[in-house]
């Protein structure tokens, strides 16, 4: 049995909590979301394919929206950490966000700049324990 898109980004959802994407949802449902996620999910392809992890997602099919194989729940969860990491990175590089620490006085600076951080230290915190668990994949796999 394929695995299908909506079974990892339900795990994103999982990992994460956003207004802007409960927004979509509400808008759109499951589609807006998994329309939403597909760049994500080719970021992450990319990434564990540069890496070199044995998790190969170019067999995939974006137009039934599933992989051509069935993912093991594992597999499942470092895809989705990679996903939400894409997701982090472009909050983290949000220009606008940027863009409200010249404008605004003292507070909302120093809030701004607290929430910036906070991403930064989750996304950090993110990229080694998904580096983590991919070693252990491939120790995993490894023949001894």
């Amino acid at each position: 049995m394929n695995t299908k898109y909506s079974d990892v980004f339900t795990l994103v959802l999982a990992l994460m909590e956003s207004y802007k994407i409960d927004i979509i949802y509400d808008k759109i449902g499951e589609t807006g979301i998994n329309t939403f996620f597909i760049p994500y999910l080719k970021i992450a392809s990319g990434e564990l394919e540069n890496i070199g992890s044995d998790i190969d997602l170019s067999n995939r099919d974006d137009t039934v929206q599933e992989f051509k194989e069935h993912l093991s729940d594992g597999k499942q969860l470092i895809i989705a950490k990679h996903i939400l990491i894409g997701y982090l990175s472009k909050e983290t590089f949000n220009i606008m966000q940027m863009q409200l620490h010249l404008q605004d006085g003292d507070f909302k600076t120093y809030a701004e700049k607290n929430n910036l951080d906070g991403k930064l230290n989750a996304l950090y915190m993110l990229k080694e324990e998904v580096g983590y668990d991919i070693k252990k994949v491939g120790y995993n796999n490894f023949e001894w």
